[in-house]
């Protein structure tokens, strides 16, 4: 059995996504453990357009199992959710198309992390601007007792690996908090354990999904209140 998958879910980005894709490709090449492979969930409407050219550009290089999901088309929760259900590796590992993995021993450091007993594991983490030539303000995640109200100091779900039996799945009517929602509901399994490098960078850009849906945070903290036993 393959030890981690990398699960990616995708969309064409108004033309960006086969470069998003490259840095990733690139840094999973530099991969100092091999045993991994790729899931890409492709939410782009053309299956032969830029994403599809990225995996076949690194076909050679990576194990890369490409699926056009035309399912809940724009449905972020929902495709990463695909991408998931197809991983096959004892490891899921997130991460969205357009962040970067810093380190060459990601996977390296997630096969020692996840010894028999530990269900989930998250990483340090960085944010770099469009270019990803610079990194700043480096940090490593925490929880808070507000994570159903937004309040997200753990990060993206870039920074999220978790055992591939446990058989959990992102909320799908939840875009801005879905990794909120999954981290909370994660730590019914116990803490997870901290990858301190910081293996992580969010890329920052206009078209990143907290700039396009944040108009959505109070209908999903009241949705998440409801759905929690009015625990927030």
């Amino acid at each position: 059995m393959t030890r981690v998958s990398f699960c990616i879910p995708t969309y064409e980005s108004k033309g960006k996504a086969k470069q998003y894709l490259f840095d990733i490709f690139y840094a999973l090449s530099q991969q100092t453990n091999k045993d991994f492979n790729v899931w890409i969930s492709d939410h782009s409407k053309d299956p032969y357009g830029n994403v599809y050219q990225a995996c076949e550009e690194y076909s050679d290089v990576l194990q890369i199992n490409y699926v056009h999901n035309q399912d809940n088309l724009g449905n972020i929760s929902a495709n990463t959710n695909n991408a998931v259900r197809h991983g096959d590796g004892d490891i899921i590992k997130i991460i969205f198309q357009d962040d970067f993995i810093l380190t060459r021993n990601l996977v390296e450091e997630l096969d020692k992390a996840f010894k028999p007993g530990i269900d989930w594991a998250v990483t340090g983490f960085a944010h770099t601007l469009d270019n990803g030539t610079t990194h700043y303000n480096p940090k490593h995640p925490v929880w808070n007792d507000k994570l159903l109200e937004g309040v997200n100091t753990l990060s993206s779900p870039s920074i999220l690996a978790l055992r591939k039996d446990l058989d959990e799945y992102f909320d799908e009517k939840l875009v801005m908090l879905m990794d909120c929602d999954m981290y909370y509901r994660l730590y019914k399994y116990g803490e997870p354990v901290l990858l301190k490098d910081y293996h992580i960078s969010n890329r920052e850009h206009k078209n990143q999904t907290q700039r396009s849906y944040d108009h959505l945070l109070p209908e999903e903290k009241l949705y998440l209140k409801e759905k929690h036993d009015n625990r927030v």
